[in-house]
């Protein structure tokens, strides 16, 4: 029988990776539907967990209205700073008004310096042996020293004795002479102003006369007048005016005036204006058509709930509502007036609507509150269809493997038969079987 044996090429031109690509994008098809699944609900939780930011901030806000020292702040303010400065203490407590102040002494501690200095502070001052008494408070502090001390080591005797016996004073070596020429003194001052903590040196040695020891500056107390009143304090700041402290800085007369401060309430409340209206706008955008809430009318509802509780403001005037955008907007005009003439009622307008508020939002904002079960259930939902993904990737990717494995045989048993025919053709060349 003539003829030509040809069995080569029986899938010449196959592309088994592009067939296999095809073939795996055909069946991820339904991964990818699952992936914008969980896209669509990761999607919602952030816009739940941006709510639940925003209501977070408005409770903030919320909790600063009723609070003492925003209903009755004050400002302070000093005509020449220089002479002092001064800050509320206690807004409840300090009254408005003007304070002429005289400031006629500063506080000062005791200073006791040695008159002759030492050109070597190391150097053995040759003393008697002796002590040196310290005497402040009632107490007695001592400190003995003899002929090797130096003028830093009875320094360091001394701060020794106050560290290990919690004395209100500290001793120093000061150069008063150039570096290149050093004339060092011995200086012993209280840690402390105020006349009652001044104290005395006494001594049984010959230290105080080799030294010439003696008092620069005695402790005092700061004097001032308030308003024609003298007043003292150990220190340098006075409280003696109940909710307010002044610290004098130097010499002089000033004027100090306190005045009512509603800018903390009023930022309080524009805090509540600011935050609802950023509520208003993020429910009706996500809940309405198209929004990623879409549906959620339980969140419309939450927020009409904290537009009633808001009513004792409306009642007052404080707020102002336009009813085309839902938006809310404060009358710091009628707030002012009412702080100024009406302060009572205001106060307990504010705490109602801060109890009702807190009351009405807790359901909400509580933890395990409604809405974190919406993010509960959005986490529950998100893992589940990341199940179903894991699940349909290996399904997917073992039968792509099994494609594979079944084409590489192919490819095989191709190469098996072109060899094949090849060695027939080596044998009987092209002939024609008849």
């Amino acid at each position: 029988m003539a003829g030509e044996l040809n069995v080569t090429g029986l899938v010449n031109g196959f592309d088994m990776n592009s067939i296999l690509q095809q073939i795996q994008a055909i069946k991820s098809k339904q991964i990818l539907m699952l992936q914008a699944q969980q896209q669509q609900i990761s999607d919602k939780k952030t816009v739940i967990s941006n709510i639940q930011s925003i209501l977070k901030n408005l409770q903030s806000s919320i909790n600063n209205i009723s609070d003492s020292s925003t209903v009755n702040a004050k400002s302070v303010n000093v005509a020449n700073p220089n002479i002092l400065t001064a800050s509320i203490t206690d807004p409840t407590q300090t009254s408005e008004g003007s304070y002429n102040i005289n400031i006629s002494q500063l506080a000062t501690n005791q200073v006791y310096a040695s008159n002759n200095s030492f050109t070597d502070k190391n150097a053995s001052l040759g003393l008697n042996s002796g002590t040196l008494t310290i005497s402040m408070n009632g107490k007695s502090y001592n400190i003995n020293y003899d002929n090797t001390d130096s003028l830093q080591s009875l320094a360091d005797k001394i701060n020794n004795t106050a560290s290990v016996y919690n004395g209100n004073f500290r001793a120093s070596v000061v150069n008063v002479g150039a570096s290149s020429n050093p004339q060092y003194k011995l200086v012993i001052a209280g840690t402390k102003t105020g006349a009652d903590n001044s104290f005395t040196i006494s001594d049984t040695g010959n230290a105080v006369n080799v030294l010439g020891l003696t008092s620069i500056q005695n402790a005092q107390n700061a004097v001032a007048t308030v308003n024609g009143l003298q007043v003292q304090s150990d220190t340098n700041t006075f409280t003696n005016i109940p909710g307010l402290s002044f610290t004098a800085l130097q010499l002089g007369s000033t004027v100090l005036q306190i005045q009512k401060d509603n800018k903390p309430i009023t930022d309080a409340l524009g805090g509540i204006v600011n935050y609802y209206n950023q509520l208003v706008d993020i429910v009706n955008k996500e809940t309405g058509k198209g929004g990623k809430l879409s549906g959620e009318y339980g969140l419309n509802q939450m927020v009409n709930g904290i537009f009633n509780q808001l009513q004792p403001l409306f009642n007052a005037d404080i707020i102002n509502f336009d009813r085309t955008t839902g938006h809310i907007s404060l009358n710091t005009s009628k707030l002012n007036d009412a702080l100024s003439n009406n302060l009572i009622n205001i106060q307990n307008t504010l705490n109602n609507v801060k109890n009702n508020l807190t009351t009405y939002l807790n359901p909400y904002t509580q933890f395990n509150g409604i809405l974190d079960q919406y993010n509960k259930s959005y986490d529950s939902q998100i893992q589940n269809i990341q199940n179903l993904i894991d699940l349909q990737t290996k399904r997917v990717q073992s039968e792509i493997e099994t494609l594979k494995n079944q084409f590489i045989k192919m490819q095989i048993l191709q190469a098996q038969m072109n060899d094949i025919s090849a060695r027939i053709q080596a044998t009987f060349g092209n002939q024609n079987f008849k």
